[in-house]
């Protein structure tokens, strides 16, 4: 299997071999799919994502145009990759006790920072994307949470850059779960030029296999 493939350098598969109670083994993962990497960059030790006591995982959505029914739809193709419950989502009304951040500037933020790692996204060249969050200098823990912006290019009629949004803010609410990375496969939503709003396969696979994957980074500390 590719996604094994992929995975056996650097990291533990133990984990996510095993499922939960009662539930046959193999029975928590897409069948004939193949994962692509969710670790950050180069460095597989930088692996994250929302741990079981955290659930459910609160997302914020600036209340911007149509941001908030971009990430609800979102939220409910991610949620829906899950076939054991790993992960669950709900909306968060204030931003400061929310795990997950998403806004809608007028362009991207361009400041880099000390320990912050970020991944971009854009689509049909009328909008783009980029997921930031920031580690401990050791980078084994996740310092605050994680934050997602999409913004316009300019030159682009609403309606255009509004089909770009549905595809761009799934994208980077993938990058916020946990996937670290891009896939190199064009047809999936999580490569870098999203153009559909569905996750194919290997997309779920892929995050299916991560969060049966011990995590290296632990999440932030809740407020």
């Amino acid at each position: 299997m590719k996604g094994a493939a992929l995975l056996l350098g650097g990291v533990a598969l133990a984990a996510a071999l095993s499922c939960h109670d009662n539930v046959g083994p193999g029975a928590c993962f897409e069948s004939n799919a193949q994962a692509y990497p969710f670790w950050y960059g180069t460095d597989t030790s930088l692996i994250f994502h929302w741990p079981p006591s955290y659930n459910p995982v609160r997302v914020y959505a600036e209340p911007t145009g149509e941001l908030p029914a971009d990430v609800a739809n979102a939220m409910a193709l991610w949620a829906g990759a899950f076939r054991c419950r790993e992960l669950t989502l709900t909306v968060a009304t204030d931003s400061t006790h929310a795990d997950i951040i998403v806004r809608n500037p007028p362009t991207i933020p361009a400041v880099r920072l000390p320990f912050m790692h970020e991944m971009h996204a854009d689509s049909v060249l009328a909008c783009t994307g980029v997921t930031q969050f920031f580690t401990s200098s050791d980078s084994t823990a996740l310092v605050g949470p994680m934050r997602s912006y999409v913004a316009p290019y300019p030159g682009y009629d609403s309606a255009t850059i509004a089909s770009c949004y549905h595809f761009v803010v799934a994208h980077e609410l993938g990058h916020a779960l946990g996937i670290l990375a891009e896939s190199p496969d064009t047809g999936d939503l999580m490569y870098p030029l999203p153009y559909h709003l569905y996750l194919t396969e290997d997309d779920r696979y892929t995050i299916q296999l991560l969060y049966h994957t011990p995590s290296r980074v632990g999440p932030p500390p809740r407020q």
